[in-house]
């Protein structure tokens, strides 16, 4: 039997994967995307928004991961994310017109307007958006 990671994902909002066992873990690390096999060394990273890929067997799922930690110990991947979303649920469209309304909200600048929400919801948009894109090139 081939040793395997156990792949945690957890939101503030809902846990989206709990203990599933996987091979390889991709993760949108700082400073650049880290790369988990079983055996790994414990380690403790800083997410930034990005793509995480991770691969059981010879399918390979992808998750739009908003900052965040990972947590590596004992052949464990816990990621403690602000948000993250299955790239396959994604909506490209629905996305495009988040990220337009975003933009719009920002560029009005008004006393009403809360500028950490709109320039975050710009970047959870943009990220989204990315990541249909990659997964529309995929399918091609």
């Amino acid at each position: 039997m081939d040793k395997k990671l156990i792949l945690s994902i957890v939101t503030p909002q809902e846990v989206y994967l709990e203990e599933i066992p996987v091979d390889f873990v991709a993760l949108p690390a700082f400073e650049g995307e880290m790369g988990i096999l079983p055996g790994h060394a414990p380690f403790m990273v800083q997410l930034k928004d990005g793509l995480l890929r991770y691969r059981t067997n010879a399918e390979e799922s992808v998750f739009a991961i908003l900052g965040g930690f990972a947590q590596i110990e004992n052949d464990r991947v816990t990621i403690l994310a602000e948000g993250a979303d299955l790239a396959k649920e994604i909506d490209e469209e629905k996305e495009r017109q988040a990220y337009q309304r975003a933009r719009d909200a920002l560029a009005m600048k008004g006393a009403d307007i809360d500028l950490d929400a709109a320039q975050a919801a710009l970047r959870k948009a943009a990220l989204r958006m990315k990541i249909a894109e990659l997964r529309r090139k995929r399918r091609k």
